[in-house]
C-alpha cells in the first residue's frame, strides 16, 4: 500500500494525532516514517543575517530536533524505519520538496480544528500542501469542537 510516509511537524500538540495516524498506518503497512521540520525563514528574508537572526534560527532548530526526536523513539516503540530532516524555507514549499525528492507515498498531516467559518479551512500550511502538492495527502484534524 504504502512504503514511504511523511509526517510533517512543527512540534505543537496539533500534529499530534497525525503523527498517530501516520504511524498507525506505517505499521499496517510495513511503511517507513519520513518526519520533517521546517524552520519557516519568511519572516527573516527581508533581515540581515544578525547574531539575533541567527540566535532565533537555532532556537528553531533545536524545536526541530526536539520534535524529530519524538517521532523517531515513537516509530522505534513500534519497530518502525524512520528518517529525519530538518529543512529552511517556506513550509509549503519544503514539505512537497522533500516529498517528491523522497519518493514519498503518502504526506499525513495535522491541522487545528475552527469555529464558525473558518471550520471549513485548513491551516495555511496543510491548505497550501493538499493544493499544490502531487502526491496524496492525509489530513487529521487534532480535535473536534461542537
Amino acid at each position: 500500500m504504502y512504503d514511504k510516509i511523511l509526517l510533517p511537524t512543527d512540534g505543537t500538540k496539533k500534529t499530534d494525532k497525525a503523527i498517530k495516524e501516520g504511524i498507525k498506518l506505517a505499521k499496517n503497512s510495513g511503511a517507513e516514517i519520513h518526519a520533517v521540520f521546517v524552520v519557516n525563514t519568511t519572516a527573516f528574508e527581508s533581515i540581515p543575517e544578525t547574531g539575533m537572526w541567527t540566535q532565533t534560527k537555532d532556537i528553531l532548530k533545536r524545536e526541530g530536533d526536539e520534535a524529530l526526536e519524538e517521532i523517531e523513539e515513537k516509530c522505534d516503540e513500534n519497530k518502525i524505519d524512520c528518517e529525519t530532516s530538518i529543512r529552511y524555507g517556506r513550509p509549503h514549499e519544503e514539505i512537497i520538496e522533500y516529498a517528491t525528492e523522497n519518493e514519498i507515498d503518502l504526506i499525513v498531516m495535522g491541522t487545528s480544528s475552527k469555529k464558525g467559518m473558518d471550520r471549513f479551512l485548513l491551516g495555511s500550511v496543510a491548505e497550501k500542501v493538499l493544493r499544490s502538492s502531487e502526491t496524496p495527502v492525509m489530513i487529521v484534524r487534532s480535535s473536534w469542537e461542537k
